[in-house]
């Protein structure tokens, strides 16, 4: 075929499809095809990262260089391709030499799990390539080689390899430069773990003294979280009082950063040290913190103060640590906010380190935060409310935690969803004649302000779903008075929503309330629930019809199987000639989860109206038919093996 061209004369299909392209697509913009002949994939990996000219198909390549290298090597029939490496390294484009240094991590694993044995000098070549990124100029770079350079040592084997990372990190310590400084103080604590114990007492603990005097704040700083990663690899060798001696002099640091980095990091040290001497060395080093000068060394000690609770555990926390955290929730001012949360955050984690003996020392700064004026200072109370009523018992929560929970019922939608989202969860917790004297706010909750309007949908749908575990810890009774006309409720409500979630969980609430005997599903509240749920599937409005349907599939598991057969399923099969597509593929869909049990693929009527369904004339409705019947017996391929559909 031809078509007339642009000027005059024409041009035939493949000649009109080059002009567009010609036209359209800038010349750079188009992929170059290199030699391919005789090449294996790492070779063709190099030969496009080298000589490409395309950015975006270089980079692809380069971005692939890992995951090349690592399959060749594993074969083993390859060299390690160092040089190509180096060059990348000291490339002109920034987004090449990120990529290299985030794929030296992949590169070390490579090597470590290569079957053949590579050059001597590997080990050291990686190196070289790492610190030479840690030089660069740019900033995601620079984090990138930092991030990868303690995994490129543990090729480190020999002394004599060993002796040259030493060295090259010296070099950075001690750079002019206070950038790479600061690098060197962050590569010096993640090789701690690497050099071990010894290495890190002769070599780095010295080193970190002499950062820790530096002239420039932020490599204070830096140094500050590097001793504590320090201090992890030292834990109970007699050295590590000389990390204890670094941290005490920079939390007295001139500079308010240097000092709140030691507040964000002070817990870090529990890990160099047993409990009592970190409970000593703590205690008075939080004293000292928390009354410093600065508001905001002050406040991010005390922000820091329920983690460092939770580390010294009842018996070491003292009463001052315990005062200094009740303070947070009478806290006012422009801080007020954030320590009241941090404060909040941490309330279930101090409580359970406490213990219910000591409830009352924290009781009062509980009560102050459910009543803050930050609302979000009142739904991390909220969300945890469960936790609390778990950690205090019975007894306790109903005391304390019952009006609060009353409280949060009735406050901010933020707040309330909180509560509603663990609702089973706290209500399992409380004496169950208080749990029968609360059961009205369900009903509160489930009613929309108005018919016409839906409301806060996801409050509604968050308590539905509370539903189906309510109804296991309620008797019988209040299941019949309440939950179960709850459910039939919320199968109307106006929003999507909030009738998917009923419909997943109805048939939990009914087999819950049941006594397991068959004849419960044809009298009393129950079998009037049944009633109104089989009216839903001769309904003249369709989605109620789709509605029934949708129940009947997520009966199966829920409810007695013979339930569903004897009551529910012949009205479920009549939906196979309904006039509406929705409906029918519905069913399609639920049939192919009923037959996935013998009992309902046995049957003749739903085989019947399984084929039905599959010869439907809608092509949506005959496609869920034969996806069903494929997935039995299909595959799938993740790239490694083939796996069965399930």
């Amino acid at each position: 075929m031809s078509y007339e061209g642009v000027g005059g004369g024409f041009r035939d299909e493949p000649e009109l499809l080059q002009f567009a392209t010609e036209r359209y697509v800038e010349a750079e913009a188009s992929a170059v095809d290199l030699e391919t002949d005789g090449l294996t994939d790492l070779q063709l990996c190099a030969q496009y990262c080298r000589e490409c000219t395309v950015s975006v198909q270089r980079m692809f390549h380069v971005r692939s260089l890992g995951r090349v290298c690592a399959d060749a090597l594993r074969v083993g029939a390859e060299p390690f391709p160092l040089d190509l490496l180096e060059d990348l390294a000291q490339d002109d484009d920034s987004e090449v030499r990120q990529s290299v240094a985030e794929q030296l991590g992949v590169l070390t694993d490579a090597i470590k799990i290569s079957r053949r044995k590579q050059e001597d000098d590997l080990a050291l070549g990686l190196l070289n390539v790492a610190f030479l990124l840690v030089e660069d100029d740019s900033d995601g770079v620079v984090a990138a080689a930092e991030d990868a350079t303690a995994t490129v040592a543990t090729l480190c084997t020999t002394g004599e390899e060993r002796a040259f990372l030493i060295s090259r990190v010296e070099q950075l310590c001690r750079c002019e430069e206070e950038e790479i400084r600061i690098s060197g103080s962050k590569i010096a604590g993640e090789l701690a773990e690497v050099l071990g114990a010894e290495t890190t007492a002769s070599t780095l603990a010295p080193l970190l003294t002499e950062l820790s005097e530096d002239d420039a704040l932020q490599v204070r700083e830096a140094t500050v979280r590097a001793t504590v990663r320090a201090g992890e690899t030292m834990r109970g060798t007699d050295a590590v009082i000389q990390l204890f001696d670094i941290f005490s002099s920079l939390a007295n640091d001139p500079v308010w950063s240097v000092r709140k980095a030691c507040a964000d990091s002070l817990v870090g040290l529990s890990k160099s040290v047993g409990q009592d001497a970190f409970a000593a060395f703590a205690q008075e080093l939080f004293e000292t913190l928390a009354n410093d000068v600065s508001l905001q060394v002050r406040t991010g000690m005390l922000e820091n103060l329920g983690p460092l609770i939770a580390e010294l555990g009842r018996e070491r926390t003292s009463e001052s640590l315990v005062d200094h955290f009740v303070s947070m929730a009478e806290s006012t001012g422009g801080s007020a906010s954030g320590l009241q949360l941090s404060c909040a955050f941490a309330m279930p984690g101090v409580a359970l380190t406490l213990g219910r003996e000591r409830w009352a020392e924290i009781r009062g700064a509980y009560d102050m935060l459910a009543h803050s004026v930050h609302w979000k200072v009142r739904r991390s109370l909220a969300c945890s409310l469960h936790e609390m009523a778990r950690i205090l018992g019975s007894e306790l929560a109903e005391a304390d935690l019952v009006p609060v929970f009353q409280e949060m019922l009735g406050d901010a939608d933020e707040v309330s969803i909180g509560v509603v989202n663990n609702l089973a969860a706290f209500m399992r917790e409380i004496p169950p004649t208080v749990r029968l004297d609360h059961l009205h706010v369900l009903a509160r909750i489930a009613t929309p302000k108005s018919d016409v309007t839906i409301g806060n949908w996801r409050l509604r749908a968050a308590m539905t779903e509370q539903l189906g575990d309510l109804s296991k810890i309620l008797p019988a009774s209040a299941n019949e008075e309440m939950t179960i006309p709850l459910a039939l409720r919320l199968l109307k409500d106006p929003a999507s929503a909030v009738r998917e979630a009923c419909i997943a969980v109805i048939g939990s609430v009914l087999q819950n309330s049941s006594d397991g005997s068959s004849s419960a599903w044809r009298s009393g509240q129950i079998g009037r629930a049944m009633s109104t749920i089989k009216l839903m599937a001769t309904n003249q409005h369709w989605a109620d019809r789709q509605a029934y349907v949708r129940i009947c599939g997520a009966f199966a598991g829920s409810i007695n199987d013979n339930v569903l057969i004897e009551e529910l399923l012949p009205l479920m099969l009549m939906t196979v000639d309904d006039n509406v597509p929705n409906v029918r593929s519905e069913l399609a869909k639920s049939l192919a989860n009923l037959r996935t049990k013998d009992i309902f693929a046995e049957l003749p009527d739903v085989s019947a109206a399984a084929e039905a369904l599959r010869n439907d004339p809608d092509q949506d409705v005959s496609r869920h038919c034969v996806i069903a019947d494929r997935s039995k017996h299909l595959e799938f391929s993740t790239g490694l093996r083939a796996t069965p559909v399930k």
